[in-house]
């Protein structure tokens, strides 16, 4: 795959999309916040008017509090539905992610580029069994490392998100912010790497910026061995479907198993928490070993 596509602009190629992307979500987030808390922010300004009008003239200090304490309520509500305004942010990306997409497929044909070997259908499984088990074993390791309960953002963001009920937590935690996700890490910055980069210089790239875009200390430990995870399995299965499904199924198991109660009961017991952690990690891998062996043609023998 490499050095079949010369683009004019190579930085730009690869800036210009990831921050569209960011300037997109940062937007879109900012409008949705700003709709909330402007009805508020109105009623604020009608009483600081109406306290003028009567021939009182409030201090700063008065007119700041009136303005907290007025939108207090809606940063209550911004934090009550943190799940449905990340994915209707991302979901805005896709407008973006979606036309280069297709202009990157139709560029690559131009090119006269060999489309990726596909690993067959009946590979998928491993994928499948990968995310079931990859996912509780992640959290119960970070609980072991202690690492999420001494991360106080990590708290923060994971009270704000899992408000929302459990099929909305599904919809948007689950599937839509992970397609908006790859579209953009695997689909878009990913492909762009290796059209003149060998596969772990790409992946290590990609997954850096993956990782960039959440803003605790834990999540972007995380997201980034993910993020090469997402890229190796891409290389290996020849097909955005792959990294996909493993990124959906990741953030599913993971919404079942908090809304279940799984996590809270391994929890309470440290050897159930180590049995679990290593037992997800022995399966990942052996089912890495198995990915590995993948062959279905024009994979980069590098890669192991």
């Amino acid at each position: 795959m490499q050095g079949q596509i010369y683009r004019k602009y190579p930085f730009w190629s690869l800036a210009g999309p990831f921050l569209g992307f960011l300037a997109i979500q940062t937007g879109v987030q900012s409008i949705i916040q700003l709709a909330i808390e402007l009805p508020y922010l109105l009623d604020a300004y009608t009483e600081l008017m109406r306290e003028t009008a009567a021939g009182s003239i409030p201090a700063a200090q008065e007119i700041m509090d009136v303005y907290v304490q007025t939108a207090a309520p809606a940063l209550r509500l911004i934090a009550a539905h943190q799940a449905e305004i990340a994915a209707a942010a991302s979901g805005a990306t896709l407008v973006l992610t979606g036309i280069l997409f297709a202009k990157d497929r139709k560029l690559e044909k131009r090119c006269g580029m060999m489309p990726p070997g596909r690993a067959s259908a009946g590979k998928y499984w491993m994928l499948l069994v990968f995310g079931a088990a990859g996912s509780p074993a992640a959290t119960c390791l970070m609980a072991m490392a202690q690492a999420a309960f001494a991360d106080n953002a990590y708290q923060q963001t994971s009270a704000g998100v899992y408000a929302a009920s459990f099929p909305v937590q599904v919809i948007c935690l689950g599937i839509l912010i992970p397609l908006a996700e790859e579209m953009m890490f695997r689909g878009i910055l990913y492909k762009r790497y290796r059209e003149r980069q060998d596969f772990w210089y790409s992946a290590l790239c990609s997954a850096i910026l993956f990782s960039f875009m959440h803003t605790n200390m834990t999540q972007m430990v995380y997201t980034f061995l993910l993020g090469l995870m997402l890229a190796y399995v891409y290389e290996k299965f020849g097909s955005f479907c792959a990294p996909l499904i493993l990124h959906i199924l990741m953030n599913t198991v993971s919404l079942v198993l908090t809304w279940a109660g799984g996590f809270a009961f391994l929890s309470r017991d440290p050897l159930l928490l180590a049995a679990a952690a290593v037992g997800g990690a022995f399966i990942c891998s052996v089912m890495f070993v198995l990915i590995q062996r993948i062959r279905p043609g024009n994979t980069d023998p590098n890669i192991g």
